[in-house]
């Protein structure tokens, strides 16, 4: 089994969701007592916010950066940033561990395509700081094909203070699960044949989400992945 390095604390919830799945994928592969071999080096989720928030998205990218220099030192093969906003650095995250990384983005257009080959139009939900930045529409657009329904700036401000407000602490809101919902219909609405949750806060309260649609759940589908790679001869 190969050693992932995990950059986590991005926020911490998302990281302790990604440790159990992590280990749920790599026990049910590879039996028995496996868990998962990984490094994660988790940061102060504070520093990152603020950084990004003030437009200094580099000074954020920088922190990603040593924290993938330190995983690698650690002993990382495979690099994984558990926070679909974090990828906005995921070229530079790469670069900076010398080692491959498993991208989100690109996982989860993979499996939706292999899901269902015929669906064309995805409707997303994540933080306004990862919709502005270039890597799902590169990566489900332009890489898998598919046209991708987007909130509206009204509905990003109320995505971002569900995301960043309890669920960013590891609480699970049922009025926010209603929002979420109202959102996932609203983009179904508008043509979206299936819904991604592009942040990963939002997969604790996928179980109080009702929609119309299917929903694809970006965590689980890039957990499943990670473990795929570090079991791969």
């Amino acid at each position: 089994m190969k050693v992932a390095g995990l950059i986590g604390g991005v926020a911490w919830p998302s990281t302790l969701s990604y440790y159990r799945l992590l280990n749920e994928h790599i026990q049910r592969e590879l039996g028995g007592l496996h868990s998962a071999r990984c490094v994660i080096v988790s940061l102060d989720f504070a520093g990152i916010h603020a950084a990004m928030a003030a437009g200094r998205p580099d000074d954020a990218r920088a922190q990603m950066e040593t924290a993938a220099r330190q995983a690698r030192a650690a002993g990382a093969e495979l690099i994984a940033i558990l926070a679909n906003t974090g990828h906005f650095a995921a070229d530079a995250v790469r670069a900076a561990a010398g080692v491959p990384l498993v991208h989100v983005a690109r996982e989860t257009g993979d499996a939706v395509a292999a899901l269902h080959p015929s669906m064309r139009r995805l409707g997303l939900l994540a933080t306004s700081f990862a919709l502005d930045a270039p890597f799902f529409g590169q990566m489900l657009r332009e890489g898998a094909g598919f046209e991708l329904v987007l909130p509206d700036a009204a509905q990003r401000r109320a995505l971002d203070a569900a995301i960043f407000g309890s669920l960013a602490r590891g609480e699970v809101d049922r009025a926010d699960a209603a929002v979420v919902s109202a959102l996932c219909n609203a983009l179904v609405a508008r043509g979206a044949e299936g819904i991604v949750l592009g942040c990963t806060e939002l997969s604790a309260m996928w179980p109080w989400i009702a929609c119309s649609a299917p929903i694809f759940d970006s965590t689980d589908i890039h957990a499943r992945a990670i473990a795929r790679e570090m079991t791969r001869s």
